[in-house]
């Protein structure tokens, strides 16, 4: 689980397949067992690292906003 300041977020928030799969991939990028701080390993990257981590988060919530529309609009 990661907390944001918005909430947490878990990994069984996500449906299984690539939704849940990128989710998993971001977390392993910035959250690590030697350092859980986020902010810490997000520090440490280069500016390419944090490019991908951040080209990554973008991609996933416009995947996430397209599933939960596309739900929205087959529940009416």
């Amino acid at each position: 689980m990661y907390d944001t300041e918005f909430g947490s977020i878990w990994h069984d928030d996500f449906p299984d397949g690539s939704l849940k799969d990128d989710y998993l991939t971001i977390i392993s990028s910035i959250v690590k067992t030697d350092e859980p701080k986020a902010a810490v390993n997000i520090a440490a990257m280069s500016d390419e690292q944090a490019r991908t981590v951040i080209l990554q988060i973008c991609s996933l919530s416009q995947a996430t906003a397209y599933a939960l529309g596309r739900q929205s609009n087959s529940e009416r």
